[in-house]
């Protein structure tokens, strides 16, 4: 995701030098994110970490991790906004373009601190507070989840975020 990240800036970026940003750029990196972040990564803690949590009794920690993925959703609204500015900017209307990169910065800048706690603030506490055997039935949880997920495999995912990094280089110099 610091990728996709990184890639966000550099749309940024290229929209505050004025230059042509396609919305299929800005799109196909909010998909991205919305597909491999919010379907995938967040999908697994809320669909499978949290109940999983419920069920052995471990309220605290589930309690802290709703937490810390809330501190990612509320910025859900910035890439809506996005969304719904890209018609706007594609026309011409510098309103939205403006829109487009002062959403996409506060987006980076907030969004960017929570990955990189992630292991402070999920991982760090499973591995103090499960034994080993309710670790164990997480990661089977997990594998089954990643068995039946339809979305992009991790090689796949990687192709994607390189061939968006190389479009936002080219745009951007």
């Amino acid at each position: 995701m610091e990728r996709v990240m990184d890639v966000m800036e550099k749309l940024a970026e290229g929209i505050e030098e004025q230059r042509s940003i396609s919305p299929d750029m800005i799109l196909g990196n909010i998909g991205m994110l919305l597909e491999c972040n919010d379907e995938y990564h967040y999908g697994k803690e809320e669909d499978i970490l949290l109940p999983f949590l419920e069920e052995i009794g471990k309220n605290e920690i589930k309690e802290s991790i709703q937490s810390y993925i809330a501190q990612y959703r509320e910025n859900g609204k910035l890439l809506a906004t996005i969304v719904d500015s890209v018609d706007d900017h594609s026309s011409g209307d510098m309103d939205a373009t403006i829109r487009i990169m002062e959403n996409i910065r506060e987006f980076v800048r907030n969004v960017r601190p929570i990955y990189l706690n992630e292991d402070e603030e999920i991982f760090r506490p499973l591995k103090k507070d499960l034994t080993k055997e309710e670790m164990d039935r997480l990661a089977e949880k997990f594998q089954d989840f990643d068995y039946d997920w339809d979305g992009p495999t991790l090689n796949n995912y990687q192709k994607l975020v390189r061939e968006m990094e190389l479009k936002a280089s080219y745009t951007v110099w």
